[in-house]
Formats: C-alpha cells, structure tokens, sequence
C-alpha cells in the first residue's frame, strides 16, 4: 500500500463518519508566536480549543505538514540515523469540538487501523493514563483489548497539557510490535523502551480539563478530542519495514542519491531534507540567518556536509527537488507550481555554502588535528567558522562528534552575544493602548458569547439603528456607561468593520435623535467572530437594552477600502512579474497608506516597479468591476480563489473578484469599481527579513498629494537651474560630471601635498635597530587616502610606518609593515598593542592593517611606549 493510499483511506475514512476534510495550514505558524513551525495537526484549531474561535463544524480530520527542527521539538540530531525521526512528516488526525468523547475516539481508531488498513490486533499495544480508568475499561471492555497489552503510564508519557495553564487532559496511545528482531534484547523490553521494536502509531488526546495558575484542575463542560497518527510510521506498518526509509516515497528519493551502503545514515538525511527543504520554500521561509530561515539554512547546509560525505562536489540538491515535488505533488500542489522557484532559491544557496565548506572544513581539520579524543573545540574557532564559512553550530559539533570531540558552547555563546544586534526590529500596530482590549475583557466577552446573536452589515450600509446586547467596563459587565466613561460595547448588529485580514476597524460615532453619545476609536472581533466597539468618554448615558445609531465614518472608509483594493491588484501583478512564488505574507491597510509583505527572495529594480506601477494605474483607468460571490471554501480554491495560509476560512467564504483578473478570497471592505481609487503610487520598496519584501504605497488623495508635491520639488530645481523641465535630468547629469571632475583635481593637489608632507617626515624616520620607523600625522586624510601613502612610505625604503589622522567626525589609522619588519613586528600584533594603549580596533595581516577609534590625544603620548614595544621585538 502506497502512502498516498495510507494517507487516502484514513481522510475518507472520517469523512464518512461526519468529520470535515480540513487542508493543511502553512508550515510557518503565522498567528501563533509561541511556535517557529507547524509541528502537529492541532496547531491549527488552538483557538477553537481555547475558545477563542469557532468552526462550521465540530468534526474535523486532516494530514498535516510539519516540521521539528527547532526549539523544544527538535529532531535534527537524530534524523537519518534512526528509524523514525524526521524534520519533516506528516501528521493525521482527526478533531472533536465539544462532540464526541472518548468512546467514539476509540472505536474510530481501532476500527481504522484494523478493519480498514487490516493490522493484526495481535501486533497492537495500547497505552492510557495511569488514573484513566474510563479509557482503560473502554480499551478492554468495549473494544475487547486483554490487560496484559494495556499498561498505565504517567504524566510524562500519557498527561497531554497545551500550555502551562488551559486545556489538558489524559492521552492513550496505540503501539505497533515490529517484532523481537527489532528491540533492544533486554529482558524487560516493552511499550515505551526507547529501542525499535515497538513504535507510537496513534496518539488520541482527551481533552478534558482546564488547567489554571495554582495547577488546579477543573472538568470542561465540552470536552474535546485531538489525536495524531504519524503517516510515515504508519506507512512503514503497512508496507511491512521497520524504517520509515524504507518506504516508498523516501525509496524514490534516495535512488537518485545512493551511493552504496557506506554512508546510508547521510543518504537517509539527505532524502529527509530535501522534504524539508522542499516544504519550507514553497510555505514561504527562505534561508536566512535568523528565525525560521535560519532553520532552513541549517538543514540545507546539513545536508550539503552529508553530500559531501557521499562525494558530491558541487550543488545537488536543487537536481532532486522534481522528484520531491512529483511524488507529492497530487497531495500537495503547492510543491508544483513552486517547483522552479525552489530550485532556483537552493541552487543559490548551495553556490554559496560550497564557496565556503572546503575552506571551513580544512580550518576544523587543523583544529581537530591537534586535539584529542574528549577535548572540546575551542568557542573561538567554532565560531569563526559559522561567522566567516557558514558553518551552524550543529554543523561543526556534528563534525567534531565524528572525532568524539565536544565544542565549548559557552565560547561560541560569549562570541556571538559580541557582535549579535539588540534587537530585531517587528512591524507593530500603530494603535494606542485606549484601543486595545484587555485579557480580562477578553474573558468576560467568552462567557457571554453564547447568548449573543449578531450581524455585520457593513458591505451594504455605512449607518443602522442597532440594539446594545452588552456593555464591559474595565474587565466587568455593566448595565450602562455613564458620562465620561470608557468602555466596550457590543451590539446585535453593526455596519462597523472590525480590524482583521491587516485592515483596520472603521471608526465613527454613537448616536442617538442625532446627538453624539461617543466615538467609535476601534473595533476588534477576538472571540467569535463578535464585533467589540471600543468607545471614547461618552458624552451622556448609554444603557443596555437601547437602541442607538451607529455611524461609519464615509470619509475614511472609502480611503481604506481603496487601498485594500489596491492590494489585491498589487498581489496579482507582482505574481505576473515575478513569478508564482510570490505569496502574500502580511499586510497593513490604513486610510492614509498601505503595505504589502511578499514572499521573495531579492530586491525588486526600479524598471519592474515602474512597470507595476503603471500597469495599476491603467487598470484603475480601465475601471473593471468588483464583484463579491459567496461560495463553499473547496469550490472557491477549486475555482482558482487565492486564499491566505494564515487566515482561518469556515465553510463558506466570500470571494472578491476584480475584472477577470485578481481572485481572492477576502472579508474586508472594497471599491465597486477600480475606477474609484483614483490613483496608485508605490512609496517604497524594501526587505523585512530574509525572503520577505514589503512594498508601501498609497491611492486617491495620497497617492496625488505625492505627485503634487514631488512635481513641486521639479519646478523649484528646474528654476534654480535656470533650464527647463524636460532638460533637468541633462542639467544634473553635466552638474555632477563637472563635480567629479572638480574632486578628481582637489584629490591630486591633495595628494601631492601629503606626499610633500610625507617626504619631509621620511627624512626624520628614527632607526630602531635594523628597522626603519615612521610615525606621523596626515591632516585631512581619508582612510582611502592612508592606504595609497603606506603604499608610497614603503616605497621609499620605510620598514615599520603609522600613519594616522584625526578629525570631528573620527579617527583613522593604519600599520604597515615591510616583509623584513613583518617577520619580526607584525602589523596586526602592532595594532593589538596601540589599542590596549589608546583604544580604537583595527583589522588586517602582518604586513598591513587599518583601523579606527583610536583616541589622538594620547597617541602622541604613547609613542615612547610603542618604540620601546617595537625595540624589544
């Protein structure tokens, strides 16, 4: 049985049984910064068990992609080397909401596993909660499962907790027997010994409690499921191998890379992170140094060490992405239509590793060379080699683990903390904390959630008459708000859009017989889909139960739904121009601008973004409609719909369409007709991160206050210039040739002073011993202007010369060192000296360095000392 059919029959098998086929989420956990990957199939659905979200549906099943590379699920170290860690598999599952319990998710699982795919009962152990004595009676009562193959574990292996407070609860999990020849030979092997024979299959989670601050647990009052069956394991059972290798898919893999049985362990590897890898890039991440593209790059480099192992010499792996993506393709589409694009992001980066790997591995050589077996690689090297070759750390301590030599971590640690920056810079909400809701009102919004029914009207209307349903005043529900009073607001029906998909909330006023009560300074949704009006100090009583008009601003909704628009345009030309892989990554639509983040992996040129901007703007003058359907989610990506991997869709979602050519799925708010954005300009254009660009622009009144002002700026220069404006770019053009012209002159005069300056100070060079010395200042110098008259020193028979210059904006300085000084005084240990003295740092080899910092004012000073340093050498 292929793992395509594995995977086939578990997903039909639950659609039969009334649970919704969801689709994988993105492997990069967009909303949730508590992950740096998607590792398990409940990732997705984490606010639904934690309240704060509801599906269509309370049955759901899906095969998810996941990786464990970084962080606490971490199997790097292991993958290729074992039978069943990866950094990349997929994870079946299927999902209770508050419907079924325990009973249902037994019967399910070992009706599946032997019915279905057919396994032995005889092969299967079960595993429960050491006090779950519901599921142990269901195991052996109701399924038929004797007890001497049901045993009861602990909190570390069968006690499931999301977090440290929230949903938790008792797991059971079922084990396969590949048989004696696979254990360990001890003779007290059984489930749960680390040795191959028997192997976790399925992991059912009942989610059945609430786990608060002191540790106390209290019942859920709709308990929930959540289990996890490994496809690649269970493939291996049905296929009949003990290692998840063995498998198909991993057998086509590795026949494109086999290089006989020496190095299987590296071949393993390899074919494991070509999945990775594979997945990675088409979700988005790129190779980066940071984050989860620094993840990626580890697996990527990892991987090349394997190649190199098994005598590839050059970039391969970009060759074997085709035949990942064909293998899994019908599964995963994704991987097809971003075929090309992986290929060419790796082949970039393997160039890169493959400039460096051969030097890195020669210094680690040395370096090992001279230690032996339970010394530790020096802190320093380990991390020259990530600084200067690329090596990850994991790199080098796999390598030094091959010689059973350990690295000195604590090294590594003080030399990166040296030179890491503070702090990375993150795209925050520019939202006052008035405008935020508190956890407490959060909390006191979910227990009421239930009784509370609501509409948005804001597609069609801008103003209704709405009844008050609930009123939170600081974290506690109240019957009114008095003057002055701040406070949340939610009522049965609102025409107000709440902040979502990267849109801002509308904001507008409470009325009521046409007088202000309050302002509406935002509106969020972050329970169920509920929309919160937070409001200003309200002018006059607002009462429960009342009914009151609530009115958008126009103004600024048609500016934000101008620029959102905008956005679905943008996405669909940087798509047409830069190619398929440009997904969007996040976005940011206000009244005044926009941005755009995007999957890419290089800068944009100014003759692309110029095209994309025209190319808008004719759109917007074409004035093609905009039209809105509702459809079910699988039509609409069926349909070519572009959805967003980190939104959350329910069953049916609404799809704008602009012409015949932008097709998404989007809830936010939008022009009829492109005509009525006006005008589009790009502002920016620039990196947020590796493999991530941002493009800021703006529409209508924004985007021509722009024009305006930047022809402004032409008219004034053209009048300074006295030319018109047609012939500015030929007036600066020859302004800037004259100007360098004029440095080139002001460069030579200055140079043939220096030189004159120079030749006097050569005359009173001091003779220290057998070497020449020169110490002097050169006013005005560049660091540029320095190195040119080391140049000319030395040729003038000096041995040992400092040279330096001051100024306001700092110092330079540089050591130069002819090759009879060098071997005695070399330049670099020179600088090293002069800095402990007067500060300052410097970079270089012996016979030249140039530096900077270096405090002028006791330089002079410390000349005695330099002399007497170089005498004694």
């Amino acid at each position: 049985m292929k793992i395509s059919e594995v995977r086939k029959i578990f997903l039909d098998y639950f659609k039969e049984k009334g649970h919704t086929v969801v689709p994988s989420s993105n492997l990069l956990p967009k909303k949730d910064p508590t992950l740096l990957f998607t590792n398990a199939g409940m990732n997705q659905f984490k606010d639904v068990f934690l309240g704060l979200d509801s599906r269509d549906y309370k049955r759901a099943s899906s095969c998810q992609k996941c990786v464990r590379a970084g962080g606490k699920h971490n199997d790097l170290e292991n993958v290729g080397f074992t039978y069943r860690h990866h950094t990349f598999f997929e994870m079946l599952g299927n999902f209770s909401f508050g419907d079924y319990f325990k009973k249902e998710a037994i019967e399910y699982a070992w009706e599946l596993l032997t019915k279905r795919y057919g396994i032995p009962t005889d092969k299967l152990f079960i595993t429960v909660y050491k006090d779950d004595d519901e599921a142990y009676d269901l195991w052996n009562k109701n399924i038929g499962v004797p007890t001497n193959k049901i045993f009861r574990l602990g909190d570390k292996d069968n006690f499931w907790s999301m977090g440290e407070v929230g949903p938790c609860g008792p797991c059971s999990e079922i084990y396969y027997d590949h048989g004696s020849e696979h254990g360990c030979g001890k003779p007290d092997c059984k489930v749960g010994c680390d040795c191959d024979r028997y192997v976790e299959i399925w992991n059912l989670v009942f989610m059945q409690y609430n786990r608060d601050e002191k540790g106390k647990l209290t019942k859920l009052p709709k308990p929930s499921i959540d289990t996890g069956a490994g496809l690649e394991r269970l493939t291996a059972v049905m296929q009949g191998v003990a290692s998840n290798y063995d498998i198909d898919v991993f057998k086509n893999i590795k026949k494109h890379i086999q290089k006989g049985k020496e190095h299987e362990g590296s071949c393993n590897a390899i074919a494991d992170h070509l999945r990775s890898i594979a997945f990675l890039i088409s979700d988005g991440c790129f190779p980066s140094n940071e984050g989860a593209g620094y993840v990626l790059r580890r697996i990527i480099r990892r991987a090349i060490r394997h190649g190199k192992l098994l005598g590839f010499d050059s970039p391969f792996l970009y060759k074997n992405i085709p035949v990942v993506c064909d293998l899994m393709g019908d599964a995963y589409p994704e991987l097809v239509s971003s075929k090309n694009d992986i290929q060419k992001i790796l082949l970039s980066e393997e160039e890169k590793f493959f400039e460096t790997l051969d030097k890195g591995l020669s210094l680690l050589e040395k370096e090992l060379a001279s230690l032996s077996k339970g010394k530790k690689l020096n802190g320093q090297t380990a991390f020259k080699l990530y600084d200067t070759y690329g090596f990850p750390l994991d790199l080098t301590q796999m390598i030094c683990k091959e010689k059973d030599i350990d690295v000195d971590i604590a090294g590594f640690e003080k030399e990166m903390e040296n030179q890491r920056t503070m702090a990375r810079t993150a795209r925050t909400k520019n939202q006052s904390t008035d405008s935020k809701i508190s956890d407490a009102d959060i909390e006191v919004v979910k227990t009421a959630v239930s009784s509370i029914k609501f509409d948005f009207i804001g597609y069609e209307e801008f103003s209704s008459k709405a009844k008050c349903l609930l009123i939170i005043k600081d974290g506690k529900i109240v019957e009114e708000l008095n003057k002055g009073d701040k406070g949340i607001l939610i009522f049965d029906k609102t025409p107000f859009y709440a902040e979502s998909g990267g849109q801002i909330a509308d904001t507008g006023t409470i009325e009521l017989d046409g007088k202000e009560l309050a302002e509406v300074v935002s509106v969020q949704k972050p329970v169920s889909g509920i929309h919160l009006h937070l409001v200003s100090e309200v002018s006059s009583n607002i009462k429960k139960g009342k009914e009151y008009d609530l009115v958008v601003s126009k103004e600024l909704r048609h500016l934000i739904q101008n620029n959102h628009t905008a956005t679905h345009m943008l996405h669909h030309l940087l798509r047409a121009k830069l190619g398929e892989h440009v997904k969007q990554a996040g976005s940011l639509v206000n009244s005044k601008f926009f941005t755009f983040d995007f999957n890419h992996y290089e800068k944009i040129p100014n003759d692309i973004l110029s095209e994309i901007e025209k190319e808008l703007n004719l759109w917007i003058l074409r004035g093609d409609g905009v039209s809105f359907s509702y459809m079910s989610y699988n039509d609409a990506v069926k349909s070519g719909a572009m959805a967003l991997f980190d939104e959350k869709y329910g069953d049916k979602v609404r799809v704008v369409k602009i012409g015949n050519k932008s097709f998404e799925l989007c809830g936010g708010t939008h022009v009829n007709n492109t005509s009525d954005i006006g005008v589009f300009k790009i502002i920016a254009e620039e990196s947020t991160g590796a493999g991530v660009r941002r493009i800021r622009a703006t529409t209508s009144f924004n985007a021509y206050e722009i024009f305006e002002s930047a022809q402004k700026i032409v008219k004034q220069v053209s009048n300074e210039l006295k030319c018109s404006e047609p012939e500015l770019m030929d007036k600066v053009g020859q302004i800037l040739e004259e100007n360098k012209k004029f440095k080139k002159e002001n460069d030579e005069f200055r140079s043939v002073l220096a030189k004159g300056v120079l030749e006097r100070s050569i005359g009173s060079a001091e003779q220290i011993n057998d070497i020449k010395f020169l110490f002097t200042e050169v006013n005005g110098a560049s660091a540029k202007d320095l190195r040119e008259y080391s140049e000319y020193v030395k040729s003038k028979g000096i041995d040992l010369a400092i040279l330096y210059t001051g100024s306001d904006s700092g110092s330079s300085i540089v050591i130069t060192a002819s090759k009879k000084a060098s071997s005695k005084i070399p330049a670099s240990e020179l600088m090293k000296y002069l800095s402990s003295l007067v500060g300052g740092k410097g970079g270089g080899n012996p016979e030249y360095v140039q530096g900077g910092g270096v405090d002028i004012s006791k330089l002079v000073g410390a000349l005695p000392k330099i002399k007497e340093f170089i005498s004694n050498r």
